[in-house]
């Protein structure tokens, strides 16, 4: 008895690494990409997916236009070896638009990436390097001008700066801020409040709270400078 008895689309699942997905053009009943996103999810599954990979940018704007994850696509695709039953779920319990409403040309998409190379780049905040205060998303190392830290700061945490040559903005989402600039400002900066720190001043923010400081911090990339 196979391993996947409960997983029949695994069990279905192609080789890529001894053939290709389906391609590009392939609709089915009238939804675009959907025949090559599944030969991928099923082949990802079941470790057979060689070069080929489930969530390109191609996979994502599918997903994107029918409204739904790529968590729910490989766990229909796990438990469906039918194509057409996996659809008619899509269609009755998550309502999906009509293959009209989210039709796209991927050959055009896929065209779009390998001649101009341009993409949303996505990444989970807990991918990103740690920061003193939460991750830091530091544009140089993704094509971006702006490096952003995602602020995480239990109570009692800081963090000190020093003068930059460019200023930063911080969003407070959550909790409150005490920022200090230089030898004699300070200001207690509060959720809902955006706050921007000049250039050429050193400066500190500490968590004084009682609870969690949730912030996003922005400033110009550093291009080298860490």
């Amino acid at each position: 008895m196979s391993a996947h008895t409960e997983r029949p689309g695994i069990d279905a699942a192609p080789d890529l690494t001894a053939t290709e997905p389906r391609a590009f053009g392939l609709e089915l009943d009238g939804y675009a990409h959907i025949p090559r996103m599944l030969d991928k999810a099923r082949a990802t599954l079941a470790g057979t997916a060689g070069t080929y990979r489930f969530g390109c940018p191609v996979d994502h704007t599918c997903m994107a236009r029918l409204g739904i994850a790529p968590e729910l696509v490989l766990d229909l695709a796990a438990r469906h070896a039918d194509d057409r039953g996996l659809l008619r779920e899509l269609r009755e319990e998550h309502g999906i638009p009509s293959a009209g409403d989210a039709w796209f040309d991927p050959q055009a998409v896929e065209d779009e990436l390998q001649d101009e190379g341009f993409y949303l780049r996505v990444r989970r905040d807990d991918e990103l390097p740690e920061h003193p205060l939460g991750r830091a998303f530091a544009g140089a190392d993704h094509g971006a001008d702006a490096d952003v830290v995602i602020v995480d700061a239990a109570p009692g945490d800081r963090m000190d700066a020093p003068a930059s040559g460019a200023a930063e903005v911080w969003v407070v989402q959550e909790g409150e801020a005490t920022f200090l600039l230089g030898d004699r400002q300070a200001r207690i900066v509060r959720a809902g409040e955006v706050v921007r720190v000049p250039e050429g001043v050193p400066w500190r923010v500490e968590n004084r709270g009682g609870g969690r400081l949730r912030a996003v911090a922005v400033r110009p990339a550093a291009h080298g400078e860490r």
